[in-house]
């Protein structure tokens, strides 16, 4: 398992875009674990990151701060 930092977004960077709000934590059946870039916390959990959207904004549940999907390298 891999653990990613997302990328952090402004509130304008986030406008207009859909947002996830990944509450206390998200979590998946299989994949890595991925934290908020605004306060280190693993808001995503065992999740595929092939699934998730680049479009998508993900809102941390606890600092509520804007996170894009980090970039597969």
């Amino acid at each position: 398992m891999t653990e990613y930092v997302m990328i952090p977004l402004t509130p304008a960077e986030a406008d207009g875009r859909p947002v996830i709000d990944t509450g206390v934590s998200l979590v998946g059946k299989a994949g890595s674990d991925f934290v908020c870039a605004h306060c280190g916390r693993v808001m995503i959990t065992a999740f595929d990151i092939a699934a998730m959207r680049p479009d998508m904004v993900y809102r941390c549940g606890t600092c509520r701060g804007f996170n894009g999907a980090p970039k597969i390298k």
